[in-house]
Order: C-alpha cells, then sequence, then structure tokens
C-alpha cells in the first residue's frame, strides 16, 4: 500500500509514518521545512516534499492521513479528495494500528510525553517486550517510535483536542485535569473559557467508561482534584501514584519521597526513595537517580513504576528499575541541555525547553531557581497560539520569578489569526507590574537581536540561559548553542 503523510515533520505524524514504513508500506510525505525529524525519514527511505501542494499527490496512493495542521483548503487535502482517495486523521489511523492490540494510554496536560517515554523504556529494560509511539523525540534512539513483534502498545493519548476518544485502552494513566486544550479543535472550538473544564472532564468520563467496559485498568495520579474526580464519578481506580502522603487511597500506593535536587558541573540530577503502600504496609523499593531536573520528573517516574506494577505486580522489577534509573533517556527540548561548558572561565549552560503553560513554566523557573541558584538566570519565553495565550492570560504574568532576565518574543502564531490585545509587548508590560523579583524584563521581537543581548551578559559570571516554549524558539536555542562550540572549539 501507498500511503501519503501529509505534515510528515509533526512529532505524531513522524512516528505513524515509520511505523507504516517499517510494517511494509511505501511512504511518501511532505512538511513545510526540513528538520531533524524529517532527515530521520528519509534516512529511512521517506520520499518527503518540502512544498505541500497539489502535484505532490497522485492517482496510485491508496492512503491520505493527515495531521491536525493541515485543514480542508490545504492544497494536498483538496487533491485528495478530487481523487478520492481514502483520507484519515493521523489519530483515526493510529486506531487502525491500534486494532488487536494491547495497548496503554497515557494522557494529561502534565508530564505525559516524559511518562510515556520512561514507561516505554521501562517496561522493555525490565523484559516487558513492548512498543512505544510517543510525543517526544528520543535522543538515544534518534525516534519517538520502538516497534517490534510485541502485541502491548504504550502510547500518548492526547486530551487537548479530544482525540484520546479514538481509542479503547487496556490500561490508561491520568496525570491531572489540567486545562490546556487547543481551541481550534473539534472538541473545544467555540467552548467559552469559563466552560473548558467542564467539557474536559466530559471527556475523560467516556475515556475511563471505555476502559472500564473493557475490563481494562485504571491508573492515576494523587492530584486532589483528579481523585475526587474519579471517586465522585464512581469510577474504581487500580494503582495511585505520587508523592508520599499518608491518605489512604484503598489500593496500591507507588510513590517517591526524600528528594534532592542538585547540580554537577552544570548538569542536573534528582534523586528520592521510591516506595509502594499495599494496605496499611509501606515497603521501601530503592534509591532512585534521574539524569534531570525537577520534583516532576520524580513524578513521571513514578507513573511509569505504576504502570509497571499494574502490568507484572512484581515488586523486584521495581527494585530493579531503581538500579538502571540512572540509565533512563528523556526526550528533547525536555530540560535538554544544548551546551554546557566553560566560556572566559566561567560555566555556561543553556537549555531548551517545551514548557508552554503556566504550571509547566511555574515548575520549570522554581526547579531551575533552586537547583542554579548561585547562577545568573535568563530565561527567553516564546508564547505558543494566540488563544493559548488568551486563555492563560491572567495565569502567565505570575509564571516567572527570581530571574536576573526575562525575554519575551513574539507569539508564535501556529497557523492562528491575531487576536486583538493578546500580543507580547502587552504580555511584558503585564509580567512587569507584578512583584516577580526579575531584574529585567524585556520584549524583543528578532532572533538576531536577542543573541546579541544574551552575548553581552553571559560569561562573566556562571550563567544559564533556558529557552522556553513549543514554537520555532528551539532554532533560536540551536543557533545560540552552536554558536559557543564553535568559540569553545577554537581554545
Amino acid at each position: 500500500m501507498k500511503i501519503f503523510f501529509s505534515g510528515v515533520g509533526g512529532i505524531g505524524m513522524s512516528a505513524l509514518a515509520q511505523i507504516a514504513a517499517l510494517n511494509g508500506h511505501e511512504v511518501v510525505g511532505s512538511d513545510i521545512k526540513p528538520s531533524y525529524i524529517t532527515e530521520k525519514l528519509q534516512q529511512m527511505g521517506i520520499q518527503i516534499f518540502f512544498k505541500q501542494e497539489e502535484k505532490n499527490i497522485t492517482e496510485d496512493i491508496d492512503l491520505f492521513v493527515y495531521s491536525s495542521a493541515i485543514d480542508k483548503e490545504n492544497p494536498e487535502y483538496k487533491k485528495a479528495n478530487l481523487l478520492n482517495i481514502k483520507s484519515l486523521h493521523r489519530s483515526q489511523y493510529l486506531d487502525q494500528i491500534l486494532l488487536e492490540k494491547e495497548l496503554i494510554a497515557i494522557t494529561g496536560s502534565s508530564g505525559k510525553t516524559t511518562t510515556t517515554t520512561l514507561t516505554g523504556l521501562a517496561l522493555n529494560q525490565m523484559g516487558v517486550k513492548s512498543n512505544l509511539i510517543t510525543g517526544g523525540w528520543i535522543k538515544e534512539l534518534n525516534s519517538n517510535v520502538i516497534w517490534n513483534d510485541s502485541n502491548m502498545v504504550v502510547i500518548e493519548a492526547d486530551e487537548s483536542d479530544g482525540s484520546l476518544l479514538n481509542y479503547h485502552p487496556n490500561i490508561a494513566l491520568i496525570t491531572d485535569l489540567a486545562v490546556d486544550v487547543n481551541l481550534n479543535s473539534g472538541e473545544f472550538k467555540n467552548v467559552p473559557l469559563q466552560d473548558l473544564k467542564s467539557k474536559l472532564k466530559e471527556i475523560y468520563k467516556k475515556f475511563v467508561e471505555r476502559i472500564i467496559d473493557k475490563k481494562g485498568r485504571i491508573i492515576i495520579s494523587n492530584d486532589e482534584e483528579l481523585f475526587n474526580f474519579i471517586k465522585n464519578n464512581g469510577f474504581i481506580v487500580n494503582v495511585v501514584f505520587g508523592e508520599k502522603t499518608y491518605v489512604d487511597y484503598g489500593v496500591p500506593f507507588i510513590y517517591f519521597d526524600n528528594l534532592i535536587q542538585y547540580e554537577k558541573d552544570g548538569f542536573p540530577f534528582v534523586e528520592f526513595t521510591l516506595g509502594l503502600r499495599l494496605k496499611n504496609d509501606d515497603l521501601y523499593l530503592g534509591n532512585a537517580n534521574l539524569k534531570s531536573i525537577g520534583r516532576y520528573n520524580a513524578f513521571n517516574f513514578v507513573g511509569a513504576c505504576s504502570t509497571l506494577f499494574s502490568l507484572t505486580e512484581n515488586v523486584d522489577c521495581l527494585k530493579k528499575l531503581c538500579s538502571i534509573s540512572p540509565q533512563l533517556s528523556f526526550t528533547k527540548r525536555r530540560f535538554e541541555i544544548l551546551f554546557n561548558d566553560i566560556v572566559n572561565g566561567n560555566r555556561l549552560v543553556i537549555v531548551d525547553d517545551y514548557a508552554h503553560n503556566p504550571k509547566k513554566i511555574s515548575f520549570l523557573i522554581e526547579n531551575v531557581n533552586f537547583v542554579y541558584k548561585d547562577y545568573q538566570r535568563i530565561a527567553i519565553f516564546q508564547p505558543h497560539r494566540y488563544t493559548r495565550t488568551m486563555m492563560f492570560w491572567d495565569k502567565l504574568k505570575n509564571s516567572f520569578f527570581n530571574l536576573d532576565y526575562l525575554i519575551i518574543l513574539p507569539i508564535y502564531s501556529a497557523g492562528e489569526k491575531p487576536i486583538e490585545n493578546i500580543n507580547s509587548e502587552n504580555l511584558t508590560e503585564m509580567i512587569k507590574k507584578q512583584n516577580t523579583r526579575i531584574k529585567q524584563i524585556l520584549y524583543i521581537d528578532d532572533f538576531d537581536r536577542v543573541i546579541r543581548f544574551l552575548r553581552n551578559v553571559v560569561g562573566n559570571k556562571d550563567s544559564i540561559v533556558i529557552f522556553i516554549g513549543a514554537g520555532n524558539i528551539t532554532n533560536l536555542a540551536n543557533n545560540f548553542a552552536s554558536s559557543f562550540y564553535n568559540f569553545v572549539k577554537k581554545f
């Protein structure tokens, strides 16, 4: 079968293209520009067009798969319809791939990519052979997919557009009920902002009911709002995970405790103990050590542990997972250190992070301020989408604090039209009015000017520069880091 993927450079679409190729199909695709993702696909023999136009779609194509970024006016979409080529949204195609598979779906607005990745990697490390489709690029694998002959698949199920309702999992893990949705998606379009939480809960209710109908298992964090939502709907939970509390959840509770964070030679580390509460007994399972930052990554790790325990009910597997925890991989753009070296006698750390909502940004800044407390701390933030910025407008003003410099870039539109008064200039002024303990806050509308500014303020003392956002700020981060690699090579 010949399959065309429109928007193949996207993280979700690229996974499907890889699976289709590994399953023996002829795969072709298109995207608007090259990237490390399209480079990987081309290495697999996948032909990619870097201009989306009608002539890319030919009569010999059997299936046209499109991403959420492709609308009905897209020339490829229109040509596929004209030729009566069967068309599927990426989530519909994924659902076809997952038919007859034992499915583990991980969802929630915070931590789902990292938890999905850690779960898939941990299962395979522990000898539980499984496939993995995750929303982050795993550097060590140069892929976001593990695909083998196992009948088990771990996937990231997206609640932000309601597409998680396309899946029928045997096991589901939910991290939280926080609202961070795509206001352009079918499920949330035209939903008033004040009703988004109710709509999201409605979607989760349908999702959990599917699992119960299938006699599946439900894993949740000990987030109070989430736990009450599950309890009030009369749903039965199989495993709870999170930071240690003394609440009796009535089911196995996997938790982290005694967390410490520190920095060594510019790299962050998180250490904690892993515990399991069965009935009234607390079992110590071992010490975990992650090469990453943040209490939230301890949370993601115990989420992966809870899935492993739900499958195996084997305490020894959890103990072993603790012992190999330093070897576990994280994905690109999740506190990805692009550069860490000495420049002019001082350490410089450059980080790319995907955080794009107030909760994630606040967690990131809080942990950076703690771990890198002796460093000059500089954050560059690119708001993502006008609708998302509007949705979080009041909360964004409190997301940044205790920094030396904060630079706000223009909003990355992701194809959206501007919204009146929702812009980075106004956001900058709003943050300035807050008591955020930031020495200097600037709006800069040009990438080259940002780099010139940064070059003037780093190098005089140990510094960490964090590029924050889900848009093309990653290009700025990599360009800035590359310039220092070239500088260091000269000496």
